[in-house]
């Protein structure tokens, strides 16, 4: 930690506190739209599939709302996750992110379940989430729904370390015209316009959106001399979403996004030949569809109809070539029986074909494959008493590599008051084998012989196949959520996370002598564990009608680690800090000032090369509406050029492809939205 980064920002945030005061006058207003009490009442749908109070929720749950992300002065997804407490989001490069919850940071978050209004974003290709692909407004999110631990026993594999559910807004929500223009020093120039309407019957609504961004070059790291990092990036979006009301309690919603997005990276590439450190531009394509039927039945329940289709085309020159279809149908059914018992059951089926070409450093055992997934779950919650509450629940998942996965779970709530909820939960999940865990072979290593002296170059090969089993995860979690005033809110979880059966690398090695080179493959297996305690806090308070204070606070602890991990257990950071301060002066202007820092990753035996420093960063936001409808804003990011601490040394991570990363230096974006 630096404190000379601290003195720095902090003496500018201050600066800048002062010069809105002068502009401000006696009538400060109340922050946001909702009071403490009410933020309480809010519903959140993604911890049980169906309606449910915050305040009462058995699980670690935080909601990111549509004006925190607008007081955030986040310009893209992943940096409206650091909201939440507990998310682990990481700038790699200047299009490229690793993003996770309790540990195994890594691009490809395996661990983490992602989904936009239901639908799952995750590529079976590595189970993982391209985070560059989610190009929809951000105004068009309504919410964020952020599960910490597991949700595997109702949205099946992959939800192993959290779900993030990203809700969008309805298209009855979203009318009339809104156009948001930007540039920044960093970011680019981009910009976003979305349209809305109705038909003449009032029972249908409709929305178009298009946007575009062109990203500047962020810097190479120190090892590398510094200069420019070679990861511009640039994209295109366009997408709608129509939604219907019908006459018998009964609604239905169709949505359709379309991206491309060129991403510039630096890696070092692995061949036989030898290692050379090349550009390369990675593209993505890609057509989401999704619709959604639901109905109100006449006893009080409700049946729900999901399916989605996408088409993906993915390219990264030094990994492979993804070419992509995957359909999913979904089927959920909730009913009561009796007076305390609400019974949810539902099921779901996935189809997935690609077409892998290898790359430089990669390649499939089988290049084409169609893969198919099916999930059964039942979940019942049980009123022990007006304050005490029961779930258990169950789901079954089956995957073509490992088979079938039984994943249960056992959530208490207790209401010790009506502004004080106590909860627990057991659970036991797994994580399936993705398409590159069942045979892939990627070149890892070349180490650089002495030929004159007859000692060979060494080429290390990983390598995997089809005997695969999913990882394993048992959880305790225990959270204590309190309202301790009007102003004053606390929420509090301690979590056990024990990992079995982890892929490590450290399985069979076979070595085939050569010269002038010898190949070394070591398998990956299944056969690693890992331990992870955590401490989670968060406190919102509003000590004043114009001011509001938001720390999210973080701690790990990793213990016994069994064998060194694919996805390394020392990606784990030992605290997360967020803090945030808001004010508003009057009701035009807006002040966010946010604070985040994390600490060393101290890396595991035998790969010092994932280690990372500490670093922080400070980012500040001015907003200024002048008149109804427009809005002005200045986002300063990074304010305190901490971020490049993080990569001070070169890395180089399989999992990534051997990307290099590269540094963030401080930026400013200057954005003007009109709404009509």
């Amino acid at each position: 930690m630096k404190f000379p980064h601290y003195t720095q920002c902090f003496t500018a945030v201050s600066m800048a506190l002062a010069s809105v005061t002068a502009l401000a006058a006696d009538n400060a207003t109340t922050f946001g739209d909702l009071s403490l009490e009410d933020l309480m009442q809010v519903e959140v749908t993604s911890v049980s599939k169906k309606p449910q109070r915050l305040a009462n929720v058995a699980a670690a749950v935080h909601v990111i709302s549509a004006e925190d992300i607008r007081l955030s002065g986040a310009n893209s997804l992943p940096e409206v996750l650091r909201l939440a407490p507990g998310i682990d989001a990481t700038r790699f490069s200047g299009n490229r992110w690793a993003v996770s919850a309790r540990g195994f940071a890594d691009v490809f978050a395996e661990k983490l379940l992602v989904m936009v209004d239901g639908r799952s974003a995750f590529n079976p290709a590595f189970s993982g989430v391209s985070w560059q692909d989610f190009l929809f407004p951000l105004e068009d999110i309504e919410r964020i729904e952020v599960i910490r631990g597991p949700a595997a026993s109702i949205w099946g594999s992959n939800g192993m370390n959290g779900v993030i559910n990203i809700i969008t807004k309805s298209a009855a929500a979203t009318q009339g015209l809104q156009a948001v223009v930007g540039d920044g020093t960093v970011e680019g120039g981009y910009g976003r316009v979305r349209w809305g309407g109705q038909n003449a019957d009032g029972n249908m609504f409709y929305r178009f959106y298009a946007s575009t961004q062109r990203a500047n070059e962020q810097g190479a790291p120190p090892s590398l001399g510094g200069g420019r990092g070679h990861d511009a990036y640039g994209h295109d979006a366009a997408g709608f979403r129509i939604d219907g009301y019908l006459a018998n309690d009964a609604r239905w919603d169709l949505s359709g996004d379309f991206f491309q997005n060129d991403s510039n990276d630096t890696a070092y590439m692995y061949q036989g030949s030898g290692a050379s450190i090349d550009q390369q531009t990675e593209r993505h394509r890609g057509t989401t569809l999704r619709g959604r039927y639901e109905k109100t039945l006449a006893d009080g329940g409700n049946l729900q109809f999901q399916s989605a289709y996408a088409h993906t085309d993915l390219s990264i020159p030094y990994a492979f070539t993804d070419q992509r279809d995957t359909f999913d149908l979904d089927i959920q059914h909730r009913f009561r029986v009796g007076e305390r018992q609400d019974l949810i059951w539902g099921a779901n089926y996935r189809v997935s074909s690609d077409t892998i070409i290898p790359g430089l450093a990669m390649s499939m055992n089988n290049p084409s494959r169609q893969m198919t997934y099916l999930g059964l779950f039942a979940q019942d919650e049980i009123s022990l008493a007006e304050s005490l509450r029961l779930t258990l629940g169950m789901r079954a998942d089956q995957n073509p590599i490992s088979g079938w996965d039984s994943q249960p779970t056992a959530r208490l709530s207790w209401n010790l008051q009506p502004s004080q909820t106590l909860w627990g939960a057991l659970s036991r999940t797994a994580r399936a084998p993705s398409r590159a865990d069942s045979g892939f072979n990627l070149n890892y290593n070349y180490i650089a012989g002495n030929l004159a002296s007859y000692v060979p170059n060494t080429l290390v090969v990983l390598r995997s196949d089809d005997t695969q089993e999913s990882e394993k995860l048992t959880a305790a979690e225990i959270g204590l959520r309190s309202q301790w005033a009007s102003t004053l809110s606390t929420d509090f979880v301690a979590f056990r996370h024990h990992y079995e059966n982890l892929l490590r690398t450290n399985g069979s090695t076979t070595i085939i002598q050569g010269f002038p080179l010898t190949v070394v493959d070591v398998q990956v297996k299944n056969g690693g564990e890992m331990t992870l305690d955590g401490l989670e806090l968060t406190t919102d308070w509003r000590f004043d009608p114009a001011w509001r204070v938001q720390l999210a606070q973080t701690w790990n602890h990793v213990e016994n680690v069994g064998a060194v991990t694919v996805q390394a257990s020392g990606t784990v950071p030992d605290s997360i800090t967020s803090l945030r301060l808001s004010w508003t002066p009057r009701s035009d202007i807006n002040v966010d000032a946010w604070l985040r820092h994390t600490t060393a990753r101290p890396g595991v035996p035998n790969q010092t090369q994932l280690q990372r420093q500490a670093f922080s960063e400070v980012d500040l936001r001015l907003a200024w509406r002048p008149k109804k409808g427009l809005e002005l804003t200045l986002t300063g990011q990074n304010l305190n050029n901490g971020a490049c601490d993080a990569y001070s040394g070169l890395v180089t991570v399989a999992s990534n492809a051997n990307v290099i990363p590269t540094c963030q230096p401080r930026s400013l974006i200057g954005q003007l939205r009109l709404d009509f």
